[in-house]
């Protein structure tokens, strides 16, 4: 049995590699996160692709504050995804982004004993976001630095950095008053439909989700 946790990138379904593409058309069922009241993201990037009539399998989250809930929603994803796979041979679990990077299916593969796994990489938020500026994510001899914002981020040892991307970025106003000598843009619902990408003191105050980037540069030359 085997299973590929396939990157489709950030929402942008143009973004997805060929490896991601061959493998959502040729596998014989997908996974992919159910999320109440609206068509998962993941698989609306990959639905403009899919075979008429492949099997999608829906998988319970596994993210939240009750860690028994936690628990007890991976055991049941990992035992849907066992049973179909026994009937498969393999299949694939659609994740947002990068499968390695924020990516929680990788809280299945504990129960997930005796399944071969794969990872496919897939463009990150991160990598998107500098495009949209056209500013560089490290040059030279200079690094980035990617961190969650779910807690407050600390600054220190970050400011030999060019870059430092804030995934799941939650309090700007933190954000702001933390790095005070960095240059930061939000980016809301990068690659999908709605899309804005707004200075960091302007985005304060908009309606935004978990999937709000923040990048951070230091003000002044290149980077």
């Amino acid at each position: 049995m085997k299973l590929y946790l396939i990157g489709l990138g950030p929402g942008d379904p143009e973004l997805l590699t060929l490896k991601a593409l061959r493998l959502i058309q040729r596998l014989p069922v997908l996974f992919y996160p159910k999320e109440e009241g609206r068509e998962p993201i993941a698989l609306g990037i990959a639905r403009p692709f899919l075979p008429e009539g492949k099997p999608l399998l829906p998988l319970p989250l596994f993210t939240g504050g009750d860690p028994k809930e936690a628990e007890r929603a991976r055991r049941e994803a990992a035992r849907r995804v066992r049973e179909a796979l026994s009937r498969y041979g393999e299949g694939g679990y659609l994740v947002l982004g990068d499968s390695l990077l924020y990516a929680s299916p990788l809280n299945l593969l504990p129960h997930l004993e005796g399944v071969a796994v794969e990872a496919v990489p897939g463009i990150s938020a991160h990598q998107l976001a500098a495009s949209r500026l056209l500013k560089p994510i490290a040059l030279g001899e200079e690094g980035f630095a990617a961190v969650t914002g779910l807690g407050p981020v600390d600054p220190e040892g970050l400011d030999r950095f060019q870059s430092v991307f804030v995934y799941k970025a939650k309090d700007l106003e933190a954000l702001e008053r933390a790095f005070p000598d960095r240059e930061g843009w939000a980016f809301l619902r990068l690659g999908m439909p709605g899309e804005r990408v707004l200075p960091l003191g302007a985005a304060k105050g908009v309606a935004r989700d978990y999937w709000t980037l923040v990048g951070l540069w230091r003000k002044g030359g290149k980077g």
